[in-house]
């Protein structure tokens, strides 16, 4: 078996009509693909089941009853965005960020994981999505370097 190795590539996320934006201003992010063992940080899953009081199949005298089923169960997924944006984006071109009158450029994934404007929600969750993804995309954008 042999696998494909792209330690870094540049990513056009393709939310908040960037793509149609040109090429020049278009927000890109340098992707730095993640180790094997880094991989195993981007989610935490959380399950939890709430029965109800007769969820046992014998009671506390040792005779068998039916079961009445669960009341709910829940699973939640979080994904560590943080974590993600911190290790695995280097570089962060075209991004503007206007705040008390003044503009500022964010320029390393660790500013990206301190912004707090608009529409940022956006282009993190398009940017986790694209490193947590272990199949290269379609995307035409995404170069290797």
């Amino acid at each position: 078996m042999v696998l494909k190795e792209e330690p870094r590539y540049w990513f056009y996320p393709d939310v908040l009509k960037n793509l149609e934006q040109p090429e020049s201003e278009q927000v890109c992010v340098e992707i730095i693909r993640p180790t094997g063992s880094q991989s195993k940080e981007f989610t935490t899953v959380e399950s939890s089941c709430e029965y109800y009081k007769n969820d046992q199949p014998v009671d506390s005298n040792g005779n068998p009853r039916d079961v009445i089923k669960f009341k709910s169960l829940r699973t939640e997924v979080k994904i560590n965005a943080d974590y993600i944006l911190r290790t695995c984006v280097g570089k962060v071109k075209n991004l503007k960020i206007q705040k008390d009158g003044e503009e500022y450029s964010i320029e390393t994934g660790a500013q990206l994981a301190e912004c707090s404007a608009y529409g940022i929600n956006e282009i993190v969750s398009s940017i986790c999505n694209e490193v947590k993804s272990d199949v290269p995309t379609d995307s035409k954008k995404k170069t290797s370097e």
